[in-house]
């Protein structure tokens, strides 16, 4: 089962939304060129940024997700994780929820709302059509109150931020409205938003997306909502409630991801058999972090990677194309270079050294043989092909070398980008992508095809 995760939360400052930044950004230069003209700053009147407006799914009820339809909507691609949610955002997003439980006491979902606070009505007072609960801004409605003045009430002001604790409680009513399953989904909802910090604090998008999803009986597929890239542009994969976010905007259902690696996001993923995500240890010849992305260990190295598969323009080709793209872009965008430290010649058959390689070939703008090697297979490993970089022999006199060694379609096919940049000024045709013959090289390596 599919726990939110607060990890990163408090370490992370929380990501703004441009369409939140850019209004106040464009105030502060306004100001700026007004005081250029002679205006006053007593003059300026203060404009407030608008807030996200977010294209919200058609109100559904319980009976309506056998079609794993939208729970919430975005704001221009964002979802604003963090941004609070208000009485009148819960209502228009819960009550139709409510309305399809197996509950005589839900019938129309008022009533709960109501004991929460979150409605100042009961179906008793008043009569609350399915438009009603779905479109009310309680602060508009004077008959909240025996004088009518809503300024005073904060169950009636639609636009009061919810609270942990308010949420909590929420809960735990439709739980007591409900059996069997149903009422365990809801108190899962209840115990998951309530261990998510304190009562008073206000609740967020993030918080409201697993109450929903837990409500609507749905667990997230991590893997295959990565892998189909369900995420909102300002969510990524192991922040809170990622999972449930991503699930809670997505129609489908996601269909279930393959295993073995893939790439989204221009990063590399791998999935399990059981179609869970690799995380935190080798699979194959890489080896995957604790955010299920592939990684060298090195953050710095990573880097260079990630730019180098950008920049080269591999990360919108898909197979040889990618390859050969990062093929060519070590061949000709580094020098050969010798380093002290790259003077030591490995044996052959060595593997293990080609991180501290690639990440002085990077860093230097170049290196030996080694270097070319082991910047280019990492850049293939990242493209998520099996490339085993090597140490080797090469020629008749068997001189010290480092090749990349792919295995397709039933070949093992050698690839080498050193001897390729700087033997081609004299042989104008040397062509070493991918090649079959073997004749050239030595090497004592045994690559296990069998674990891709």
């Amino acid at each position: 089962m599919i726990r939110p995760t607060h990890r990163n939360i408090a370490a992370n400052a929380p990501l703004i939304p441009l369409r939140i930044l850019l209004p106040a950004v464009c105030l502060c230069l306004a100001a700026l060129l007004g005081g250029c003209a002679g205006q006053e700053p007593d003059d300026a009147v203060p404009v407030q940024a608008a807030a996200p407006v977010f294209t919200e799914p058609p109100s559904l009820t319980i009976a309506d997700q056998s079609g794993h339809l939208p729970l919430m909507g975005l704001a221009g691609g964002l979802f604003c994780p963090e941004l609070p949610v208000t009485r009148s955002a819960v209502c228009t997003l819960l009550y139709p929820l409510l309305r399809g439980f197996d509950s005589e006491i839900l019938a129309d979902g008022a009533d709960v709302l109501a004991a929460a606070g979150l409605l100042p009505w009961t179906t008793e007072d008043a009569a609350v059509t399915d438009d009603d609960a779905a479109n009310y801004n309680a602060a508009d409605d004077s008959s909240a109150d025996a004088d009518g003045d809503n300024a005073d009430d904060a169950s009636a002001d639609g636009d009061a931020e919810v609270t942990r604790g308010e949420l909590t409680r929420l809960l735990q009513n439709i739980a007591g409205c409900l059996s069997g399953g149903e009422a365990e989904r809801a108190l899962a909802a209840a115990s998951d938003i309530a261990a998510g910090g304190d009562g008073d604090d206000a609740i967020t998008r993030a918080d409201l997306a697993v109450a929903l999803e837990r409500l609507a009986g749905r667990e997230p597929d991590e893997a295959g909502l990565i892998i189909a890239e369900c995420l909102p542009d300002d969510v990524k994969p192991f922040d809170y409630a990622w999972a449930y976010i991503a699930d809670a905007v997505t129609g489908g259902p996601v269909e279930p991801a393959s295993p073995g690696v893939h790439r989204a996001y221009d990063w590399l993923y791998a999935v399990w058999d059981d179609g869970t995500l690799v995380v935190d240890m080798d699979y194959g010849v890489w080896t995957f972090g604790l955010d299920g992305r592939y990684t060298t260990g090195s953050a710095e190295l990573d880097g260079y990677i990630a730019d180098a598969l950008e920049t080269s323009g591999a990360n919108g080709l898909t197979g040889d194309d990618a390859l050969a793209a990062a093929y060519l872009y070590i061949k000709y965008n580094f020098e050969y270079i010798v380093q002290p430290e790259d003077m030591d010649v490995l044996d052959p058959g060595v593997v293990g050294w080609e991180y501290e390689r690639a990440l002085r070939f990077f860093r230097n703008g170049g290196g030996t043989c080694y270097g070319y090697a082991a910047a280019f297979g990492l850049m293939a490993r990242a493209l998520g092909e099996t490339a085993y970089i090597i140490s080797a022999e090469v020629n008749q006199y068997y001189g010290a070398h480092s090749v990349v060694i792919l295995h397709k379609d039933g070949k093992d096919l050698i690839y080498d980008v050193e001897l390729e940049a700087t033997r081609q000024e004299r042989h104008a045709d040397l062509e070493l992508f991918g090649i079959e013959n073997h004749a050239i090289y030595h090497y004592w390596y045994e690559p296990d095809w069998d674990m891709a």
